[in-house]
């Protein structure tokens, strides 16, 4: 299995710390955010070194992630893949995923600014569907663009739908349809993947779906980011080692 989590972004509600600290560099305790899932995908995934490898997309400050980490975590490859641009989520995935071999079946993608605990994995990865997507439900003032509609046991809408399940950030997708991520443009040219996964779910891609039970995540804005952050990192307090 491949796995992929998108750590590239500037952290704009991060205010002037996004501009020294990487997003997913953000401590908790003795450990940046990123490793406190990190940690709960080896247990979830249950990954093998020999067989599993994970991709880090990076970007802005991407030097904090590669001194920290390395070649490998708890002996697993890491691969390092630059972002030269933010161009959105999708793009993001895109250029994780263009030089995997093109055997690959299926890959895991994540938001390196959510926490993903064990049991997520665990889930996602036993889900029979082709296709499967985490979701969680969100805090009054959430996005709508993120809401998801699901009928007969599918995901029909991950983009604008009718609720209250919105699209959490995780993912399991094909190669192809992770490789298809930069076609459709949204706001300011970005390609994000949700705009883009509405596509292949208009042309039958089959959808299944994952519930969190929390969702934690540090790009949160409400009730503010301040209080958002306060509530994840007590949040992985109370859940970690």
């Amino acid at each position: 299995m491949e796995y992929v989590c998108l750590a590239a972004g500037h952290a704009t509600r991060f205010g002037e710390l996004g501009r020294y600290l990487q997003k997913a560099m953000y401590p908790v305790g003795l450990r940046p955010f990123l490793e406190h899932t990190l940690l709960q995908w080896l247990e979830g995934a249950a990954v093998d070194p020999r067989r599993d490898r994970l991709t880090l997309v990076v970007g802005h400050l991407d030097e904090q992630l590669r001194g920290y980490f390395g070649g490998a975590f708890e002996g697993v490859p890491l691969r390092y893949v630059a972002q030269s641009a933010p161009r959105g989520t999708g793009h993001a995935v895109g250029v994780g995923v263009d030089a995997l071999p093109d055997e690959t079946e299926a890959v895991v993608v994540w938001l390196g600014d959510l926490f993903v605990p064990a049991e997520a994995f665990r889930a996602l990865l036993a889900h029979p569907a082709e296709a499967v997507a985490a979701q969680a439900l969100g805090p009054a003032g959430e996005s709508p663009r993120l809401l998801a509609t699901r009928a007969h046991q599918r995901v029909t809408c991950v983009w604008d739908g009718e609720g209250p399940w919105l699209d959490a950030g995780l993912w399991r997708l094909p190669l192809r349809v992770a490789r298809a991520l930069r076609r459709v443009s949204a706001d300011k040219g970005e390609h994000r993947v949700l705009p883009n996964l509405q596509t292949h779910l208009d042309q039958g891609l089959q959808l299944g779906w994952i519930e969190l039970d929390e969702w934690l995540h540090l790009g949160g804005v409400h009730p503010t980011p301040e209080a958002n952050v306060r509530h994840v990192v007590r949040r992985l307090w109370e859940l970690g080692p």
